[in-house]
């Protein structure tokens, strides 16, 4: 909290007054020197350690040269707000006039470069403009959004005033490239949730049994196809999405004995039936968040007036059973196409379906 607050009011009060630099006596000559050869060694806490014995760093009167050295064994120890903090003492404190410039310039959109401007203002420029990208994209605790869009707004402004000047350390042009990938990222894996309505022309096989009063016993194969109206839930992100959907189907079926053998025949067209198809989707989007695949698993009630004879029995007429379905959606801004194919049990074959679906 203490140093999301220090980061806002450094970013907010550009407007400090300049304190003189502070006189350097021989002593801290002598400590600044061993800082700097602990850093080249790779000593970065040993080297902060010493500075910050010979000098008092949050003291804008400190040496630049400190500052920078400071600033630099933050960022390799991976302490991006403390570096943060480095730059900005620097940019405020020791080019207080040039920066105030530049930056009303910025602001007033008539920036368009300045040749005067100190190549050791541009690197702290430079360096403040990735410490204030590397907090953004730390992924240890999300930041504020009023406080994400400071940071971003200093980093990209930063980054607008690099491209003007003749900087000649390009590696800043990846910082917005970086956090607008961020970004991206994080949408893409935000779940959100839809409710839609499809229609679906479906079509499917199925069995159920003849017991004759005379005692024989028949398996009859009937066709079913119609159209089935309903509509569902999603939950889902770039990647994946999870659904719940149903319809409702009226169709008409065709049932009978196929079997040229059998010496009874038994035909029926035009059967009036319904079926209820309910159940969860499970789908994966491999390389577009338009298309996606995956598995439905159907739960089916399915209902038909057959008709049988004076004292024969069609068994299976009404159901409740289940299936396993592959399916595959395309989707564009509102409309889409999904179909389904697999098996239900208790169908002699396999179910198949084509629709439209519209998305609120």
């Amino acid at each position: 909290m203490v140093l999301r607050l220090s980061l806002i009011l450094c970013l907010f009060f550009s407007g400090l007054s300049y304190a003189a630099p502070l006189r350097i006596s021989k002593s801290e000559k002598r400590l600044f020197e061993t800082a700097k050869a602990a850093y080249k060694r790779g000593n970065y806490e040993d080297a902060l350690e010493v500075l910050t014995r010979a000098f008092n760093l949050n003291d804008g009167r400190t040496p630049s040269g400190a500052l920078f050295l400071a600033g630099y064994s933050f960022e390799k120890l991976g302490r991006w707000k403390e570096a943060e903090k480095m730059y900005t003492s620097l940019i405020l404190n020791h080019y207080k006039a040039k920066n105030h410039a530049i930056i009303a310039a910025y602001k007033s959109g008539d920036y368009e470069g300045d040749e005067d401007i100190p190549e050791k203002l541009l690197e702290a420029y430079h360096r403040r403009a990735e410490a204030l990208a590397q907090i953004i994209l730390a992924d240890d605790r999300p930041l504020r959004p009023n406080l994400y869009e400071l940071l971003k707004k200093n980093s990209f402004m930063y980054v607008a005033i690099l491209e003007e000047s003749d900087y000649e350390d390009d590696s800043y042009e990846t910082i917005t490239e970086r956090i607008e990938k961020r970004e991206q990222h994080l949408k893409a894996v935000k779940y959100r949730t839809s409710w839609f309505v499809q229609s679906s022309y479906v079509s499917w096989r199925d069995e159920v049994k003849l017991i004759r009063s005379s005692g024989g016993e028949y398996t009859l194969k009937s066709t079913g196809e119609g159209t089935c109206l309903g509509g569902g839930w999603r939950y889902e992100n770039d990647y994946w999405e999870t659904n719940i959907s149903g319809c409702y189907a009226l169709t008409n079926q065709t049932i009978g004995n196929d079997d040229p053998n059998d010496p009874f025949t038994y035909f029926q067209k035009d059967v009036s039936s319904s079926a209820l198809f309910f159940g969860p989707s499970f789908l994966w989007k491999p390389a577009s968040k338009q298309a996606s695949i995956g598995l439905h698993i159907p739960f089916v009630i399915r209902q038909a007036e057959y008709e049988a004879a004076e004292g024969d029995i069609i068994e299976d007429a009404d159901i409740f059973t289940y299936g396993l379905l592959l399916q595959a959606d395309w989707r564009f801004e509102k409309w889409g196409i999904t179909t389904k194919f697999g098996k239900v049990q208790r169908f002699s074959s396999s179910i198949w379906s084509l629709g439209a679906l519209y998305t609120f």
